[in-house]
């Protein structure tokens, strides 16, 4: 009974507003955020905080954590930026995660900006996830507005999670250990798909040293970094095991000072995947044991990074908020979800497996087409998963305590 109430109230609030929601998706998908450009994603962070104050909620950019020498291209990433609805002390209640940043390079926003057709919404990040991110900044403000939620909630709105969130979880360890529950609004699966389990993802970042010599002159007298890198990816890809789903794809490469050049130096980006703890490990022991095999002479390698968002496990806990979803829906009618499995990683997966907070994925309005031009969101799924996050929440502020070993 008292979640056909807190429906009706819902229900009540969200009528006549999505003309507004969709305005706020539209201001932020027309706002650049590629995960490398940190003051464009410090742009929506202003943008999402600043309403969220207005709202009466305690706003913060939190300062970036200590960056490791090895890492220092982090420096340039952006900041985690909160909402809340109470005071630290209070602890952080139902967290409500979702990610600012796109793989969208600046200038996209204004090549293709937002726009709705037959029922869908297009433009960078649309899905993945702008929405995601109004939709839990409207349901933890409706909570708060109708007093539907007797315990603290915390907004998180990540700078780098396209890239493995790498200053992001660090963040989290400190603010949001002992949380109830997280609501993580990764778009959702067409269909009613929510994200019950999912894989994990690690990120490298390999620099090789080399020498450098002209390249007609006196090839011999160099060592080609550029060379040494091929030498690896090659390497790297025998680990490659699609049945198993562990992949590793080395996606960004760059070296060289000269095409007539010996290559002093080559850098590459490398990603993994991955479905099980276990699995990582062994993964990242691999790597670097390539990373520390030299096939050229005279060239040096050094690799930092590994495992950044561990697999979101199918549990108990899982489960319990799976089934709050559903009786959400139930609730509100017209509207159903299905369990589904995604093959790629989210915040989440940390938050469960690392921090041992209750999570669930992909409750955010359904989308597809992910990081390509043809990137869409699903219209009518926008305000019933703004309701389902905010009936979900509910019950989990009675389900869960505040603190789990």
């Amino acid at each position: 009974m008292e979640l056909e109430s807190a429906t009706g109230k819902l229900n009540a609030y969200f009528d006549g507003r999505q003309p507004e929601i969709m305005g706020m998706i539209e201001r932020l998908v027309n706002m650049d955020s590629f995960s490398e450009d940190g003051e464009d994603v410090n742009k929506v962070g202003e943008t999402v905080s600043g309403w969220m104050r207005e709202a009466g909620f305690h706003t913060e950019k939190i300062a970036k954590p200590a960056i490791d020498p090895d890492e220092s291209w982090m420096e340039k990433l952006g900041n985690v930026f909160s909402a809340r609805t109470h005071e630290r002390e209070a602890g952080p209640g139902i967290v409500f995660l979702g990610h600012m940043d796109t793989v969208f390079p600046a200038g996209t926003a204004a090549a293709r900006p937002f726009r709705v057709e037959g029922g869908r919404a297009y433009g960078p990040g649309v899905a993945d996830m702008k929405a995601g991110v109004v939709a839990n900044m409207f349901a933890a403000r409706a909570l708060k507005d109708l007093g539907l939620i007797d315990v603290p909630m915390t907004l998180m709105f990540s700078p780098d999670e396209e890239l493995g969130a790498p200053t992001a979880t660090r963040v989290y360890r400190e603010r949001i250990s002992g949380a109830r529950a997280v609501i993580c609004a990764e778009p959702g699966f067409p269909d009613g798909g929510v994200t019950t389990e999912r894989r994990g993802s690690g990120h490298f970042h390999m620099r090789i040293s080399g020498i450098s010599a002209h390249a007609g002159r006196c090839y011999e007298d160099g060592a080609s970094a550029i060379l040494e890198l091929a030498h690896k990816i090659v390497a790297l890809d025998a680990f490659v095991d699609a049945q198993a789903q562990t992949i590793v794809n080395t996606g960004l490469i760059s070296g060289g000072n000269s095409a007539n050049a010996v290559a002093p130096w080559a850098d590459a980006r490398i990603h993994i995947t991955f479905n099980t703890v276990d699995a990582a490990e062994r993964l990242v022991e691999n790597v670097r044991a390539v990373a520390a095999r030299t096939f050229v002479p005279r060239t040096t390698t050094r690799i930092s990074g590994g495992i950044r968002l561990h697999p979101l496990e199918y549990t108990a806990d899982v489960e319990t908020l799976f089934g709050m979803a559903e009786r959400a829906c139930a609730a509100m009618g017209g509207y159903t979800i299905r369990r589904n499995r995604a093959l790629g990683a989210s915040e989440a997966g940390f938050t469960a497996s690392v921090l041992g907070i209750p999570s669930i994925c992909s409750m955010g309005p359904e989308g597809a087409e992910l990081h390509s031009p043809s990137e869409y969101l699903s219209v009518d799924t926008v305000l019933p998963r703004c309701k389902m996050i905010a009936l979900t929440a509910i019950q989990a502020a009675r389900a869960f305590p505040s603190t789990r070993v």
